[in-house]
This record gives structure tokens, C-alpha cells and sequence, in this order.
């Protein structure tokens, strides 16, 4: 037993179209069902729809053009040679500072420099009390160059040695008149002791741009491509 058989052709073409009908609404409504609701539904929730980068936490790709350093090994070093500030750690720390920080900080460290303008937050103006994110004592100064700052655009510079990082911590701190606040004897404690335990190894390290290249070159001679064939 056929439809046909209950049916005309015209009759058929019918409960076709109407079927047809029926589908078509079935399709719209999935369509406004599991599209176009949802992502209204997303928009009313959503009060900010941008990405924000993760800026300077340690850990994740960091794009630093860190300068080139070759592999060594340090031994311990005496306490009273970094922990109070003189003539030579002073230089040594402002020569690091215009290497490392014045593109942002600026020349004085006033937080005006010319890469820091774009920055959320902007670059800590060292000539103020006002802001400083771990305090503005020397032990703080030196735990915010060690492990950087996460939120910001403040990376560690733990790869300095720690005698240069002591350095450019006295320098930073030079450059505010201010009151910096006591010191905490037991935090000084740990840093001597830090200091006098043990030396360290600076690992080889070279800049994003030229690891880059490197990657690249090695790459194409792993790979050689063909000779384009010449047609005749």
C-alpha cells in the first residue's frame, strides 16, 4: 500500500509544500534557538569585551631584548660590599639603569621615558614616594628587580648577577630625595645571608631577535628546499 493510493498528485504537492513549511520554521527557530540567542545572552553579560595581555609575568614568553650574555659562574660574594651604597656600586648601578631602564623609567627615572608612554600601568616615577608597589627600602627595591612585578609591564632582572642587582637598586633609590622608610633588620639579614651562601650561574643568554634568526637559519638548512626546475 503506496501513498499514492490516498492521495492525488495535487494533493501531494501539497502536504510537500506544507511539509516543506514546517521544516523551514523547525529550522529557523534551531537556528535562533542555539545561535543567535546564546550570543545575545553573552553580549548583555559582557561589559568588556577586549583582551588585556599579560605584561611582564614571569614565566610567559617574554618579547625582552635581553642583551647577550655569556654563560658563568660566580662565587659568593661579601655582604659589606653591596649592602651599603659608595661611588662604585652607584656608577656601576646607573650605567645598568641606562642600559635596562631609562627606554622606560626615562634618563632620570621619572617614569617618562619614551617606550613607557604606551604602558597600563605607566612606568614608576623614582623621584616620588607616592605608588612604589613593594615599598621604596632597599630590600624592596631589590625583591622587585629579582621577581619583577606581575600586572605590569615590570619584568624580573634576575638574570643580572646579584651584586648588579643590588647595584641598580641603590642607583633607583639615589634618585628619590625623599624619605625611603627604616629598613627591616631581619629583612637585611636575609639578603646578607643570601648574598655570603652562595654564588651563582648566569646561564648563556641571548636576544628574542637573534634566537629568532637562529631558529630560522637552522630550520631552512634542515629543510633545503628544491632548485626551481627551468622550463624549456
Amino acid at each position: 500500500m503506496k501513498l499514492n493510493d490516498y492521495l492525488s498528485p495535487e494533493e501531494l504537492k501539497r502536504l510537500a509544500s506544507a511539509l516543506l513549511v514546517v521544516l523551514g520554521f523547525i529550522a529557523i527557530a534551531a537556528f535562533f534557538g542555539f545561535t543567535v540567542v546564546p550570543g545575545l545572552r553573552y553580549q548583555a553579560h559582557t561589559t568588556d569585551t577586549s583582551v588585556q595581555a599579560v605584561q611582564g609575568e614571569t614565566g610567559w614568553l617574554d618579547p625582552t631584548e635581553y642583551p647577550a650574555v655569556a654563560r658563568e659562574v660566580i662565587p659568593p660574594i661579601d655582604p659589606r660590599t653591596v649592602m651599603t651604597p659608595n661611588p662604585e656600586l652607584l656608577a656601576r648601578g646607573k650605567a645598568l639603569f641606562d642600559q635596562n631602564c631609562a627606554t622606560c623609567h626615562g634618563a632620570e627615572g621619572k617614569g617618562d621615558g619614551a617606550a613607557g608612554k604606551g604602558l597600563n600601568p605607566r612606568p614608576r616615577n623614582f623621584s616620588e614616594k607616592a605608588g612604589w608597589k613593594n615599598g621604596t627600602r632597599i630590600e624592596d627595591i631589590y625583591k622587585t628587580l629579582d621577581e619583577g612585578i606581575k600586572g605590569s609591564s615590570m619584568v624580573s632582572y634576575n638574570y643580572l648577577r646579584k651584586k648588579d642587582r643590588m647595584a641598580l637598586a641603590h642607583a633607583v633609590q639615589a634618585m628619590g630625595s625623599f624619605d625611603h622608610g627604616a629598613s627591616d633588620p631581619r629583612a637585611l639579614a636575609s639578603l646578607e645571608k643570601l648574598f655570603a651562601s652562595a654564588g651563582e650561574v648566569i646561564p648563556n643568554r641571548i636576544p628574542v631577535s637573534r634566537a629568532v634568526t637562529i631558529l630560522c637559519r637552522e630550520y631552512a638548512e634542515a629543510r633545503p628546499q628544491p632548485a626551481p626546475s627551468t622550463i624549456r
